[in-house]
């Protein structure tokens, strides 16, 4: 279906044999890139619904292998800062704590902590814009599915069919019924974070898996786990909460156009929460602009 090919970071056999993910030989390390969103990340296969997404390589395609913003005092394209992986990690371990139904951040590997080929010794000592070092990690994630929502748009329609039919396979439905399954366990997932005080202020197509994965957690607010840019997250919760049920709605919608259906906010929104009230009814019950939209009687929030 798609081409896997030798796994390597920064074009390198050497760095890839070096980062390799615990307990997979190099030498049996087959790496995917889903689409080119996937900049710095690459998809090593376990098994079929088994997947570690590694994260922080460089960029994947044609062009730089890292780019450093002039604009931005903190901004560093193809890296994957320390901070932000400790940061994701300590939030993994949070979620686990109130459900196994998520994607595990595994560990994180700093390249300050291994003896790197001489040619990418600079690694350790590349600084933003503003001095600061970055201080590089790669970070390792287990999925269900290698692909998020956003890839689709790369894809032709016969891949697409062929990773929806994988997905629809993994929850036993008809294709039918695929985009409200989506749907609904997204939903049933924003619920269990929220019920137990997550937000994710970042939800959107490209870190949502095609099996309602929710990934990338470095900037999801956590009860007890601080932002590295000292952002206080406990602030307007409520605001944030009906926010990010807006956002599923929107994913599923711009998952709905990528495989030409024809379902209107409306629909997903409400397919989403149906999932979202299976974890946490009371939020909806009590929330009088959730009630006004489902009845389609708010269009100004």
């Amino acid at each position: 279906m798609h081409k896997q090919e030798q796994l390597k970071l920064f074009n390198s056999a050497a760095i890839g044999r070096m980062f390799s993910p615990d307990g997979i030989l190099y030498e049996d390390c087959k790496a995917l890139i889903p689409s080119i969103i996937h900049g710095r990340s690459v998809a090593v296969k376990k098994s079929d619904y088994c997947w570690i997404l590694i994260k922080g390589g460089g960029w994947n395609y044609n062009g730089p292998l890292i780019y450093r913003s002039k604009k931005d005092d903190e901004l560093i394209f193809g890296l994957n800062p320390s901070d932000a992986g400790q940061r994701e990690l300590a939030v993994s371990r949070a979620i686990e704590k109130i459900s196994d139904e998520f994607p595990k951040v595994l560990y994180y590997k700093r390249f300050a902590d291994q003896k790197l080929p001489s040619e990418f010794d600079f690694l350790k000592t590349v600084r933003y814009s503003n001095g600061r070092l970055v201080d590089p990690c790669l970070t390792y994630t287990e999925v269900k599915c290698p692909f998020r929502v956003l890839d689709l748009a790369y894809q032709t329609n016969d891949e697409k069919e062929l990773i929806i039919n994988k997905c629809c396979a993994y929850w036993n439905i008809d294709k039918s019924r695929y985009v409200e399954k989506f749907a609904y366990e997204l939903g049933r997932h924003v619920g269990i974070l929220h019920k137990n005080h997550f937000i994710n202020d970042t939800l959107e197509y490209s870190n949502v898996t095609l099996l309602s994965e929710i990934v990338d957690y470095e900037l999801v607010t956590a009860p007890d786990v601080p932002f590295t840019n000292g952002i206080d997250g406990s602030v307007m919760p409520d605001e944030r909460r009906e926010k990010e049920i807006l956002y599923g709605a929107e994913v599923t919608l711009q998952l709905s156009a990528l495989l030409y259906d024809s379902l209107s906010l409306y629909d997903c929104y409400s397919m989403f929460l149906s999932g979202y009230c299976e974890e946490n009814p009371e939020c909806v019950r009590n929330n009088e602009e959730i009630q006004q939209i489902l009845n389609r009687s708010k269009y100004i929030l």
